[in-house]
Formats: C-alpha cells, sequence, structure tokens
C-alpha cells in the first residue's frame, strides 16, 4: 500500500472541478462528472492526512467553508479557522451501523438548499476513501509498534529519526537523542523467568514515557534497549529529561525489588550531522555511563 501511496502525486493545490461547469439546474447538487473528477482525487492517495487535506482544499474551493473538524478514535484534525458568526453542520461517518468518524463544517454564511445538497455528495463520497484510509493508517501504526511495550519499534524509530532530521536542516533547530540500556536485566530473566521478565521491561517502558514530554517519542529496540527522540532538545534538554528517566526507573517499586536502575548516553543532532553519527555518540556515552558504574547518565 506504501507503493501505492508513492505512486501517486497528489497536488492538493488543484481543484478537482470547477463549481462554475455546465449544471442545467441550478437547484441541484453536483453533475455527475463533477462528482467523478472529485471522486477521482480521491483515489489518488490512501495516506490519512494527505486524504484529508485533499478533501478539505476540495470543500474550501467549492463552498463558502471556513474550517472542518474530523474526529476519530481519539484523534481530531482541523483545517482552517473558524471564522466569526459562522454557520455548522456536523455529518457522521458509518461502517456496519457505527459512526467511525464526526465531521464538523463551518461555513462563512448561511448555506442555499443547492449547497447544502453538494455538502452531503462530498461528505458521502469522502466517506468510503476515508474508511479505506483509516483502517491503512491503523494497520500502519500496528506495524510500528513493539508487541510487548506498545512504545515504537526501530521501524518506527528510523521513520521519527528522518522526519526529526529533515526537519531540523530545515529549521536549523537541534533535537535529542537518548540510548538506555537497563542495568541488572539478565539476571531477571534467569532467575524469574521471562514472564517476569516482560513485566519488567513493560514497567521500564511505561515509565519512561510518563518521564517524557507530550512532544518526545520512546522506542524499543529489543531486549532491554530503548532509544527517545526529544524534538527541540538542546544537551541542557537532555540532561534533564535523561535523569528524570534515570531517577523514576530507580524508585520503581517493582523495579528497586528486581535491582533494575538504567544507564543513559545523550546526544544532540547538529547542524549537517548525520543520523548515523548522532547515534553512534549517544551509544559511545551509553558505554562510557555502563563503565562509570551504572545508574548513571552521560552525554556525548
Amino acid at each position: 500500500m506504501e507503493q501505492l501511496t508513492q505512486l501517486y502525486d497528489a497536488n492538493v493545490a488543484d481543484p478537482y472541478f470547477s463549481i462554475e461547469e455546465s449544471n442545467h439546474d441550478q437547484n441541484q447538487g453536483l453533475t455527475q462528472s463533477q462528482l467523478n473528477k472529485f471522486i477521482q482525487k480521491l483515489l489518488t492517495t490512501i495516506d490519512l492526512s494527505k486524504l484529508t487535506e485533499l478533501y478539505f482544499q476540495q470543500l474550501e474551493n467549492t463552498l463558502p467553508l471556513s474550517e472542518l473538524k474530523i474526529q476519530f478514535e481519539d484523534n481530531r484534525v482541523t483545517f482552517g479557522k473558524r471564522a466569526k458568526n459562522s454557520h455548522s453542520k456536523t455529518l457522521n461517518c458509518i461502517q456496519m451501523g457505527n459512526t467511525v468518524a464526526q465531521m464538523n463544517y463551518s461555513f462563512t454564511q448561511p448555506l442555499s438548499l443547492r449547497d447544502w445538497q453538494i455538502v452531503q455528495q462530498m461528505h458521502i463520497n469522502f466517506c468510503s476513501p476515508f474508511k479505506n484510509a483509516l483502517e491503512h493508517h491503523k494497520i500502519k501504526q500496528f506495524a510500528m509498534k513493539d508487541y510487548l511495550t506498545s512504545l515504537g519499534n526501530r521501524a518506527s524509530y528510523n521513520e521519527t529519526m528522518i522526519r526529526l532530521a529533515n526537519q531540523s536542516q530545515r529549521r536549523h533547530q537541534p533535537f535529542g537523542l537518548l540510548v538506555l540500556d537497563m542495568d541488572n536485566f539478565k539476571q531477571v530473566n534467569d532467575i524469574h523467568g521471562h514472564q517476569v521478565g516482560d513485566k519488567v521491561l513493560m514497567a521500564c517502558a511505561d515509565t519512561i514515557l510518563h518521564s517524557l514530554r507530550e512532544s518526545d517519542f520512546a522506542f524499543r529496540f529489543g531486549g532491554d534497549e530503548f532509544c527517545c527522540l526529544l524534538p527541540d532538545a538542546d544537551n541542557q534538554t537532555n540532561n534533564l529529561i535523561a535523569e528524570r528517566i534515570r531517577s523514576a526507573i530507580e524508585s520503581h517499586p517493582l523495579l528497586q525489588q528486581h535491582k533494575i536502575s538504567c544507564s543513559i548516553g545523550s546526544a544532540t543532532y547538529q547542524e549537517h550531522d548525520s543520523q548515523i553519527g548522532i547515534f553512534s555518540r549517544a551509544d559511545e556515552a551509553l558505554y562510557t555511563a555502563k563503565q562509570a558504574g551504572k545508574n548513571c547518565t552521560r552525554a556525548a
């Protein structure tokens, strides 16, 4: 499915059809030709973010739309900005009798009968590709998670690293990387078995996650090794978050019981840096922390 997404170039700035096209009955909604062009454009991508943006662009080109909000599961995406004295309409996207998304449309003026018919036509024809894109998004998210801890996996780390590196180069803003290794974890598996070891790993992952800022990312690399990517972070921020994690791991009741601590190495992405370079520096700092007696943090 990823190959399909990459094959097509969806230019959201291009209108799919012109509302000025010949329409013999101005009291009706879109013509079949207009609808076909709209549907064909939606079929050019299965990426959820691209699809929703395409939809907003066409609505904006066609109707007096000021804002579109799409609520699905625990997520909400918003396009545009709500105007003063706006006029709102809410429509649901239904699948098998269940609401999978709710879409709130805000307009700058009251809708004519024809405009309301157009909204409903576009909404109905958007729902089917939206549901497909949502399923694709769920599958992709599942494939990017570690099965045990629900943190990101290596594939997720690589994708996030590439995105942050590109952003850093464009905006000239640093970001941080923490590489963490659990101290004394091997003895837990050896003495108590993998079932207890899994509980310890889940406790470590949960503790790491709750020690981060909302904008940060946590990943399990495998075994007892974890990584964190920290957007808009310099050396000082890295050190503060690393120490927060180390302290939280050290004081966790279950981890205390099994004498689990963690060693952390940190590095900051620099101008003209590479993804391999920053990881190598953080990994070297982790090695230094281990050599220093474990349960400590070191910066590259």
